[in-house]
């Protein structure tokens, strides 16, 4: 009986081990060390291509152990049934040969267990960033036109603010808007509207074109030059 109860608690202690192993497996490297990778076996078990990884197992919890050490473990094992059923009565031969079978597949299962590449497939690469690109010459135009029709100025800025939304621009666009303006204040009120829209901000300083005075370019520069 002494003998039976050992081969239980080896093999309770083959589930911690597998449990054990999981957790040291997943555990974080200390700082500034790399994540240790996998070691791949000289002779990695066969698969069948058309068998399906992970198997469907809906009670069960997938772990990741290291898989000689596992098969060493159980061949422990499996000479310590063979040493008691040497020595033990007809019936704990009986239990015995019942043990060996529950361990024989549980080696079935390690040798058989796919490796880790195989079970979580890479992720998907992240979605591409959108492309941001300035208005086209052709929306453009129809943009500009339609503010040239208005009258007023107040249903100018109306038009280009509504026209501006979702839409991106470069400095020769924001010029041509700015010299539609007749008046330096009117000019100044499009450049702060259209300033976060602008994609060329390297081309800026052509901007300073647009005024005559002094005094009407350290505006626009104040504006340009903010966060």
């Amino acid at each position: 009986m002494k003998a039976l109860a050992l081969v239980v608690a080896l093999l309770s202690a083959s589930t911690s081990l597998a449990q054990d192993a999981t957790v040291e497996k997943f555990r974080p490297p200390p700082p500034g060390r790399p994540m240790p990778q996998p070691q791949q076996p000289n002779n990695p078990p066969r698969h069948n291509p058309g068998q399906n990884y992970p198997p469907q197992n809906p009670t069960g919890t997938l772990v990741v152990v290291g898989r000689e050490e596992l098969a060493q473990r159980l061949a422990r094992l499996e000479k310590l049934l063979e040493d008691i059923e040497d020595r033990a009565d007809r019936d704990t031969r009986a239990k015995v040969r019942k043990a060996q079978d529950v361990l024989d597949g549980v080696a079935r299962h390690v040798e058989e267990a796919p490796l880790l590449a195989t079970v979580m497939p890479r992720p998907p690469p992240p979605p591409p960033e959108p492309m941001v690109r300035p208005m086209s010459d052709s929306s453009f135009q129809r943009w500009y036109d339609a503010i040239s029709r208005e009258t007023f100025t107040d249903d100018k800025m109306r038009v280009l603010s509504m026209g501006l939304q979702d839409n991106y621009l470069l400095v020769s666009q924001v010029l041509r808007l700015m010299e539609r303006m007749q008046f330096n204040d009117d000019k100044i009120n499009v450049l702060r509207i259209v300033k976060p829209r602008i994609l060329d901000t390297e081309n800026n300083y052509l901007l300073f074109n647009a005024f005559t005075f002094s005094a009407d370019k350290k505006r626009a520069q104040d504006i340009l030059s903010a966060r």
